[in-house]
């Protein structure tokens, strides 16, 4: 059975078209920049917490700025949130909260961003900050395509970013943990790491809660 017209003209036309595409690319000519192509966005569903503590359900997408993006499963209309309009949001299977006065370098720092919270004990939480949504005015040669931090967040004051080196996770943590005697000493002799952080928050909130009960007796 003969090919529609116009499938005929495509057929005929189609190897003057890959001729012409090949000679352009040859010639540095037809190389389409990044920037001009669709960028795609898939909303999943979720739900998502403001700021007055209400939680609402709908279809979430979190920008490479860091902004979350938020609309109804029945809307074509999304409405942009930051970090500190929403509080907390569940997308799929991660949760994710807000850290606060992430230090990135001495110059450089971070007011308030969205990070994936991996555990919580008494008053500190760890976040995974991912620079991926991250808006750090900084190119990815900084931190690597995909690159992340493991960050600790106590229910008050600025997050800290938990350093690998021992003598940087020492000065990173004893602030924040080393009233406790038995993890300031640990800590301070090497014994404790950045792969021990989720133990030492464990210790932590243990040792804040067994003070508190014998202050009350």
């Amino acid at each position: 059975m003969p090919l529609p017209k116009p499938i005929t003209r495509l057929v005929v036309l189609l190897p003057a078209l890959l001729l012409g595409l090949a000679t352009g690319l040859a010639r540095g000519q037809g190389v389409i920049p990044v920037g001009t192509l669709p960028r795609i966005v898939v909303f999943k569903p979720g739900a998502y917490q403001l700021a007055n503590g209400g939680w609402q359900p709908g279809q979430l997408f979190l920008e490479a700025t860091g902004q979350l993006r938020v609309r109804q499963p029945d809307s074509k209309v999304a409405t942009t949130y930051g970090p500190g309009e929403v509080t907390a949001f569940v997308l799929e299977a991660d949760t994710f909260g807000v850290v606060r006065g992430v230090a990135l370098t001495a110059r450089r720092r971070l007011s308030a961003v969205f990070a994936q919270r991996l555990y919580h004990y008494g008053q500190m939480t760890a976040y995974k900050l991912d620079y991926r949504f991250v808006n750090t005015g900084a190119s990815l040669a900084t931190y690597g395509p995909g690159g992340s931090d493991l960050v600790v967040q106590p229910a008050t004051g600025d997050a800290v970013i938990v350093p690998a080196g021992r003598g940087s996770f020492t000065q990173a943590m004893l602030p924040l943990v080393g009233s406790c005697p038995a993890l300031a000493d640990q800590i301070a002799k090497g014994k404790l790491g950045r792969q021990h952080t989720r133990q030492i928050l464990q210790t932590y909130a243990r040792w804040q809660q067994t003070t508190a009960e014998a202050a009350t007796n």
